[in-house]
């Protein structure tokens, strides 16, 4: 049986099982949701680790975004939000709001947000708070 364990920040030499690319994608898409994320909205993702970096664009995909890979020292052109790392930030624009995903108010965030399937209505209601 797969662990439901959360982790949110992965040795990028671990593999994630479906179930848990699953479960840590849609916490990730509802932390997405809550910052305004909408369908075809460009989002930037700078994370170098292949295995979060997978896990941020099937969030970006459930969100209905699009992603948009930011190589280092790019620039994220025609975003307004973003999925990044400490490390990567300070390169980073500052017109673009960034998910975090190893800042402490994100990992509580994570850490108490759903796992379950985003649905439609999901998606609804967070273009009716924004």
């Amino acid at each position: 049986m797969p662990s439901t364990t959360p982790r949110p920040h992965v040795d990028p030499a671990l593999d994630l099982t479906a179930e848990e690319l699953h479960r840590w994608s849609n916490r990730i898409a509802r932390m997405l949701l809550g910052m305004g994320a909408e369908a075809g909205a460009p989002i930037a993702v700078a994370i170098d680790l292949p295995v979060e970096a997978a896990v941020a664009e099937r969030a970006i995909a459930k969100v209905r975004g699009i992603a948009l890979p930011v190589a280092a020292g790019a620039a994220a052109a025609r975003t307004a939000l973003g999925i990044t790392h400490r490390a990567r930030r300070p390169e980073l624009s500052d017109d673009v709001r960034w998910l975090i995903l190893d800042e402490p108010a994100t990992l509580r965030r994570y850490l108490v947000g759903s796992d379950s399937t985003i649905t439609v209505a999901d998606r609804s209601a967070s273009r009716r708070s924004a």
